[in-house]
């Protein structure tokens, strides 16, 4: 009941921005349950983004939209579908940005992998940790 309240307090923008990353997280994350990495790459290109300096507000509410959605997932790699519903969010808008994937050892010695989006030297789905990036698209 208290997310409801805080949800209704939102402006009309933070709303539609909260519903767009809402979509787009499970369309991510059916995306990813069905078909190979490599194929749903191909539904997160840059191609059609111009290259311009976009509104730092902008990709802050992008970003605040995202991580309120995130709170509402119930799957693992969380932050692989943040990038994910973030880069399409950011190509509707023409923004162009990079996901990369890295790999890490925690304190066990366990290998941890994640997922982080930036654009503009802006960080979306922020990177955390020491992670060696891997590979980046």
């Amino acid at each position: 009941m208290k997310q409801v309240i805080k949800f209704t307090k939102l402006s009309i923008q933070e709303k539609l921005l909260f519903m767009e990353a809402l979509l787009f997280s499970y369309l991510a994350k059916v995306l990813l349950l069905i078909l190979p990495f490599k194929y749903c790459l191909k539904f997160v290109s840059n191609d059609n983004c111009k290259h311009t300096q976009p509104d730092v507000r902008d990709l802050k509410q992008i970003k605040k939209a995202v991580y309120r959605t995130n709170r509402l997932a119930f799957w693992d790699n969380k932050c692989l579908v943040m990038s994910l519903a973030s880069r399409w969010m950011l190509q509707r808008r023409r923004i162009p940005s990079q996901i990369s994937l890295g790999v890490a050892f925690d304190e066990k010695n366990n290998l941890i992998a994640h997922a982080w989006l930036k654009t503009c030297d802006y960080e979306i789905v922020d990177k955390g940790g020491h992670y060696r990036e891997l590979y980046q698209f």
